[in-house]
């Protein structure tokens, strides 16, 4: 008896499980995946400032966004995913989005940005609706936070990945299918021991009554000297830099122009130079050295703009100021 014995071979070839992830890019040209933000100067940090003093803010930027799912699972939420590598941002700092005028300061996690991938969907029924199309209006700041470091450093980091827009699903791995916004010059950011007090004298500027006989366009109605002086408990040495963000008013061609008046405008030169000083843009004010007080002039002048409109008016600035 002959026996024919047969080797049945079995195979199996392990085929990768379909990844079904939420894609969303910049919605341009390019289909961006990456913002990249330098904080673009040395920023001295005073050790005696309370955590939470925001020591640098991006402007207020306004991305679209378009939003993709490779299957129809359903309606998807799109998130902040904050800090998706999950490292170490630095010490005595962290980061956050300011977002809605909510700050978001998560060290990791998610934030809904209340937008999904039904955005847009004007059907009955929105089974099948897989792109939807928004924007995103949001800053990114640093914060002083936690402990100083030793070293007077916050991070030898040269970048910080902050976050990823992705679906409620979780992060999506595959590489440049998702935007994410990344900030770099962190290393940038050192610890000095004090910060200066600024007073402002007077804090208040009246100009007083103006008369409009001979008044011209471009001619100057009145103006008043006002003196800012720093004093510090400190000697280590900086550059301090400042800001007039307007409260009040509105800078139309250089000049603050008042809500109420637009017949005139007010301007802010530096009085030992007649520097015009730009509104909503750093300068340098002064070097500091030592203990001793800095005291800055300014002169402020009002500036006819137009035929002389009656009444009073009233506008104000805020000053910042950061330190490198």
């Amino acid at each position: 008896m002959f026996r024919i014995l047969f080797l049945l071979v079995f195979s199996l070839t392990w085929l990768p499980a379909t990844s079904f992830a939420l894609m969303c890019k910049a919605d341009d040209s390019a289909k961006s995946v990456t913002i990249t933000e330098p904080i673009g100067v040395v920023l001295a940090v005073p050790a005696d400032a309370p955590d939470g003093t925001i020591i640098w803010e991006s402007p207020t930027r306004t991305i679209n966004v378009i939003c993709s799912d490779n299957l129809d699972v359903g309606q998807e939420g799109v998130y902040f995913y904050v800090n998706p590598a999950k490292v170490s941002v630095g010490t005595g700092i962290r980061v956050g989005i300011r977002y809605k005028g909510v700050p978001i300061t998560l060290e990791t996690g998610r934030y809904f940005t209340g937008h999904n991938t039904w955005e847009g969907c004007t059907w009955a029924n929105c089974t099948g609706w897989r792109e939807a199309r928004f924007s995103l209006t949001f800053s990114v700041f640093v914060q002083k936070y936690g402990a100083t470091p030793s070293t007077g450093q916050a991070t030898t980091a040269t970048s910080y990945r902050t976050f990823q827009l992705d679906g409620s699903g979780g992060l999506n791995n595959v590489q440049d299918s998702n935007l994410n916004y990344v900030l770099t010059g962190l290393d940038n950011v050192r610890f000095v021991p004090c910060s200066p007090q600024l007073s402002i004298s007077p804090g208040t500027v009246d100009f007083g009554e103006v008369f409009v006989l001979g008044a011209t366009v471009g001619g100057v109605a009145a103006s008043k000297r006002v003196n800012l002086n720093l004093q510090r408990a400190c000697t280590t040495p900086y550059t301090v830099n400042a800001r007039f963000t307007p409260t009040a008013g509105t800078v139309v061609d250089g000049l603050l122009v008042p809500e109420k008046n637009d017949s005139i405008g007010i301007s802010i030169l530096r009085s030992e130079t007649q520097e015009k000083l730009a509104f909503n843009d750093w300068f340098k004010l002064t070097d500091m050295s030592g203990s001793t007080p800095a005291s800055i002039d300014l002169n402020t002048q009002l500036i006819w703009r137009k035929k002389p409109v009656a009444g009073p008016f009233n506008a104000a600035v805020l000053i910042d100021m950061y330190y490198k």
